[in-house]
């Protein structure tokens, strides 16, 4: 159920981001979009009893530069590209984890899960022609 409202809330971003993509600068829309997490995020993180997320990791850090940078280059596709393509093309970042799971932390790849990534591929492929 947790994975339904995220998909839905990351649909409604990317509509939201699209319908004022072309009244606000891609500078302007990535800046204020990232500040609104803010609050959500502080609020999570804050239910946290353990403490051992006042520590930064790595990795973690690693993981916030490359959600920035993806949503800069998100926000300038989004001015430049219809949000029918845009936003399944950029949803195809699935398959980075995928392979990477396979290869790095030799994650179990069943013919299913293969199905699945052709199938979302395909689905990239008709939304954009």
């Amino acid at each position: 159920m947790l994975s339904v409202f995220a998909l839905v809330l990351w649909g409604a971003w990317g509509f939201l981001a699209k319908t004022i993509s072309d009244r606000v600068s891609p500078q302007g829309l990535a800046f204020w979009s990232t500040v609104a997490t803010v609050v959500p995020v502080a609020v999570f993180a804050l239910t946290d009893t353990t403490g051992k997320w006042t520590r930064p990791h790595p990795l973690a850090l690693g993981s916030g530069i490359a959600y920035g940078l993806a949503l800069v280059f998100f926000f300038l596709a989004l001015r430049r590209g219809p949000a029918s393509v845009v936003v399944p093309l950029s949803g195809m970042y699935i398959v980075v984890p995928a392979v990477l799971g396979y290869i790095v932390l030799k994650e179990q790849v069943t013919l299913t899960h293969v199905l699945g990534l052709i199938c979302a591929g395909l689905a990239v492929l008709f939304l954009s022609l």
